[in-house]
């Protein structure tokens, strides 16, 4: 069971008519983030094994840093979308494994703070792995650093994107078995859009090409963001009724 500081603050005194959706979001999220921090099993072996690819991919490609520096932003963003599906299931699998996920679904109110909450805690952790990997292709494939700040705003916008269907699909397939090898089938075809304009921007950056030629793709990037968080936002206490 959970540590009893990591408790559910909306199943004790206050009770949840006292509390806001807002502080529910932040604290289901915090909690997860502590007990995968605490663990450190997950992560630190997706962090591991993708480094490895990074440094694979990297020999593959050869000496010449115009290659490497072409084929950085692709590989980048591969080695994301693998993070996201190894790191999709910690969404629910904790709630499975320890049976407090019909705890959450009790609570009184509208379910969309479990989305929210959850989802918070993807992109959160998407985030932490997502800066150790910019790091490491930046290092081993010669990307240019001038443009620092729009890798990280690219990675945020990628990552929130990512997590808003992963945390979907992995509230869907919580409960069924075999969800490890579903939900990167699942998931996949619909983030394309997300990798592909992170990939172009990022391409961009890398070769140099103004900023403000590029913002097209930051926009189309932000765009699918909002669809993709607002439409899972809306279906997914329907999906948990069923």
């Amino acid at each position: 069971m959970y540590p009893r500081f990591c408790v559910y603050p909306f199943t004790s005194q206050p009770s949840a008519d006292t509390l806001s959706s807002v502080r529910r979001i932040f604290w289901l999220a915090w909690r997860d983030l502590v007990l995968e921090l605490r663990g450190r099993t997950g992560i630190l072996s997706a962090v591991f094994f993708l480094a490895v690819m990074l440094f694979i991919l990297a020999m593959a490609f050869g000496p010449n840093p115009q290659d490497l520096q072409r084929a950085g932003p692709g590989v980048l963003w591969v080695a994301l979308a693998f993070a996201g599906s190894l790191l999709a299931g910690r969404a629910f699998g904790l709630e499975v494994e320890d049976g407090t996920l019909d705890d959450l679904l009790l609570t009184p109110g509208s379910r969309e703070w479990i989305y929210f909450g959850k989802l918070l805690f993807q992109f959160a952790l998407l985030l932490l792995v997502g800066h150790a990997l910019l790091a490491l292709t930046a290092g081993l494939f010669y990307l240019p650093t001038q443009n620092w700040k729009w890798y990280v705003l690219t990675l945020v916008l990628g990552s929130l994107g990512y997590a808003a269907i992963s945390t979907f699909y992995a509230g869907m397939l919580a409960r069924l078995r075999g969800r490890e090898v579903l939900l990167p089938l699942l998931l996949f075809p619909l983030v394309i859009p997300v990798v592909l304009a992170a990939v172009r921007f990022t391409q961009g950056l890398a070769q140099g090409v103004p900023v403000t030629e590029l913002l097209d793709w930051l926009r189309l990037l932000l765009v699918f963001d909002v669809i993709y968080v607002t439409l899972c936002a809306l279906v997914f206490p329907y999906m948990l009724e069923g």
